[in-house]
């Protein structure tokens, strides 16, 4: 008993070919035989469906190959026990013939996804092609041979000894709906037969296909004008000709509308399933609708008129149910973004809107920027994702992390439980760690929160708002309310955003202006330093740069504010090299322009075009920045180097490992920070640094500037350590670079 469990189970009978495939073909086959509608006409027995033949399609589709046995043996035994053996081998030919080479080359174009559901478009051209025209074609011309050859009586077959009949036209339209229409009934019922939990699957289809908004009572009452309308087409033996004309021929035409409306509201697979029962009755009731007159051509145009509907049905059902997938998969794009995979600001809008209370909380990531330019855009997008699926088991039903432009999430949460909802998520947020490749990341992560009340209004600047709070919890260590006092903070952003405008008229309206600073050396020779100030018209004073240099930075305004120094400190140069023609001067540029890839091209078109010498230029670089950027800063200035410019190296002495960067980068002049060379005399540390630097600098062969000298005692110290040039109040001032040629005057 075992044994038999183990070499009979239900796996296998299943699957293999002895088994269901071969149950299946014995029991459909005969029945769906018996349900094909049939009318006896003079020629022969002549089918309006013909379903054995769809039958053995839908095998094919659900078990391939392993469906041939069993519709081989059940077509030799239905016709060997009506025509005996030579006649029932001959059909059985015919039939197996048929479907192989249909298959064959349906399976050939189809490749691996042959057993999709029906009703797929992209399938739908294979499936027409071999499944529908070429098996019912090579099927009747194959059939119509044997029949003229004398090796079949026409009696049997669904052709005769003429070429073409009504008849033969007839059951080639029958077959044509059977495999159409019925094989996708059929198909399910073997689905379903195999796996009954298929059921769930058919269910779901039949809601996913289903249009927006249908209700029960809809269906019910489409059901119930269908109904009305098939019984008084199946009613039989009407006598006056107006209610004859009225409940069959028109009642006849008045179905297609009927049908296409549930076509496209229900979808395919619900419309295939009502029009083959429905198609199955009215053919076996066609006493109701087919006139007596003229009997022949009449179910021929009904044959035909059937045809057009079933194909115009099932197309525009398949049209519509993928239609409004298409809608869906669009509707769910347009609340999610596509990169990141979390809602955007149109679903936290439309979530908004549908709950009367929220509370929201703004997720504020410092230091991304620098990470993503480290690491990649990779790690930015890796970060917000896994952030975002680390606070999800602490959300409600309803309550949802979205995406917001930059480095910020916002949350949606209801508002019980509030405080300790936020009390989790800072929790959270204090622990979460993001390991990137082997190294665990953990930037500061700022969170402030509010309660709104739907409809919410001016959303964006509540989100600013909200950013600007979160950029207080940053450095509180705490969530912030939006109820809390932070004057001193949005006065601080009002201030940055106003300072932001005045720099950007400024570019557009040459509002800067240009300050030099002499640089005298110990041997006679000079140059200036070209310094910045931004001419403020409303208050009709100069701006000095650590006001507006850090919002430049933090804007990305450098590249474009460089390039506007060069431009006017190069058109200085050129406008007056007659009364000044060894002018020489520094210009201050930011790492980020030196790393820009097509900053050496620009410089040098820019000096080209002033007809501008390289040794009047000396590019001044702020040492503390290029730690991050050293590998990119050096190409920059080698290029630079090369073409005949000097490179100067700004505030040296500030910056980490200042001492071992300087064996690698490749300079002429370093310069001493103020801050050492103001207390040198007094702190005697400072004095150390001075004159450590001064040896480093004479090892390396680099001319040396000291800045911030303002007393002669300074200048004789800095002297005596091999100090090549002087900066600072003791020297000059820095004066608008227009007074040089007043002073060249005098």
């Amino acid at each position: 008993m075992d044994l038999m469990r183990k070499n009979f189970s239900w796996h296998d009978l299943r699957h293999k070919w002895w088994g269901l495939p071969v149950i299946c073909a014995l029991v459909l086959i005969p029945v769906t035989s018996w349900l094909s509608p049939i009318i006896m006409l003079p020629e022969g027995r002549t089918y309006l469906i013909y379903m054995p033949l769809a039958t053995c399609v839908a095998l094919l589709m659900v078990f391939d190959w392993a469906a041939f046995p069993g519709i081989v043996l059940t077509l030799f035994l239905r016709y060997y026990l009506r025509v005996g053996f030579d006649m029932s081998v001959l059909m059985t030919v015919i039939y197996f013939t048929s479907l192989f080479l249909a298959w064959l080359g349906y399976r050939w174009q189809a490749g691996n996804r042959w057993s999709a559901p029906l009703g797929l478009m992209t399938l739908a051209k294979a499936r027409v092609g071999w499944l529908l025209i070429f098996l019912t074609f090579f099927f009747m011309i194959v059939l119509q041979i044997v029949v003229e050859s004398g090796l079949l009586p026409g009696y049997l077959g669904m052709a005769t000894a003429e070429f073409v009949t009504l008849r033969t036209l007839v059951n080639l339209q029958a077959m044509i709906l059977g495999i159409l229409l019925n094989s996708h009934v059929i198909y399910l019922v073997i689905r379903l037969i195999r796996q009954p939990r298929y059921f769930r699957v058919l269910r779901m289809m039949l809601r996913k296909q289903r249009a927006p908004g249908v209700k029960r009572l809809e269906v019910l009452l489409w059901f119930v004008v269908l109904t009305f309308m098939v019984t008084l087409l199946c009613i039989p033996g009407l006598s006056e000709p107006f209610t004859k004309i009225l409940l069959s021929d028109y009642t006849l035409t008045l179905l297609f509308p009927v049908l296409l409306f549930g076509a496209l509201r229900y979808g395919y697979y619900f419309i295939s399933i009502v029009w083959t029962v429905t198609l199955t009755v009215l053919f076996n009731n066609y006493q109701g609708f087919i006139s007596e007159h003229g009997f022949t051509h009449n179910l021929v145009f009904v044959s035909a008129l059937m045809l057009v509907y079933t194909v115009t049905l099932l197309l525009m059902s398949v049209l519509s149910s993928r239609q409004r997938l298409l809608m869906k998969k669009f509707s769910a794009a347009a609340l999610q973004d596509p990169v990141f995979g979390l809602p955007n600001l149109r679903a936290f809008n439309r979530d908004l809107a549908r709950h009367p209370r929220s509370m929201l909380c703004f997720i504020r990531v410092s230091d991304m920027d620098v990470l993503s330019r480290n690491y990649g855009m990779q790690l930015r997008i890796q970060f917000k994702q896994q952030l975002a699926l680390g606070l999800n088991p602490y959300l409600q039903d309803g309550e949802r992390v979205y995406h917001l432009p930059g480095y910020d999430l916002v949350l949606r949460l209801n508002c019980e439980d509030a405080d300790k909802k936020l009390q989790y998520l800072h929790d959270y947020l204090e622990d979460f760690r993001l390991i990137w490749n082997g190294l665990p990341l953990h930037p500061n992560i700022g969170l402030s929160y509010c309660t709104v009340y739907s409809p919410v209004e001016h959303l964006p600047i509540l989100l600013g708002e909200l950013s600007g709070i979160a950029e207080v919890s940053l450095t509180t260590g705490q969530p912030e309310s939006n109820k809390s006092d932070h004057s001193q903070v949005q006065l601080e952003i009002k201030e940055k955003v106003e300072m932001l405008h005045k720099i950007q008229r400024a570019l557009d309206d040459d509002r800067f202006v240009l300050m030099a600073q002499p640089i005298l050396g110990v041997r006679g020779d000079s140059y200036h330093e070209i310094l910045l100030r931004l001419f403020d018209g409303e208050q009709e004073s100069l701006v000095t740069p650590d006001k507006f240099l850090p919002v430049v930075h933090e804007f990305g305004l450098s590249y474009q504010m460089d390039m506007w120094v060069l431009r006017h400190t190069l058109m200085f140069i050129h406008q007056n090299r007659v009364r000044l023609p060894s002018l020489r001067f520094a210009v201050n540029f930011t790492p980020s322009t030196l790393c820009r890839p097509t900053f050496t091209r620009d410089f040098k078109t820019l000096m080209l075009e002033f007809e501008i010498e390289p040794f009047q230029i000396v590019l001044e670089v702020t040492e503390s920045h290029l730690l991050q950027n050293m590998k990119y800063a050096d190409y920059a200035m080698r290029e630079l180097r090369s073409y005949g410019c000097r490179i100067a190296i700004d505030d040296f002495g500030t910056g980490y490992a200042s001492y071992g960067r300087l064996k690698a980068i490749q300079a002429d002049i370093l310069k001493i920070d103020g801050s050492f060379v103001r207390n040198m005399l007094t702190d005697p540390l400072d004095g150390y640094i001075v004159q450590s630097i001064c040896q480093v600098a004479r090892m390396k062969h680099l001319s040396i500037v000291a800045e911030y000298v303002e007393t002669e005692e300074q200048k004789a110290a800095l002297h005596a350590l091999g100090v090549d040039y002087m900066q600072g109040y003791l020297v000059g001032k820095p004066q608008p670079l227009a007074s040089l040629l007043e002073f060249q005057k005098n």
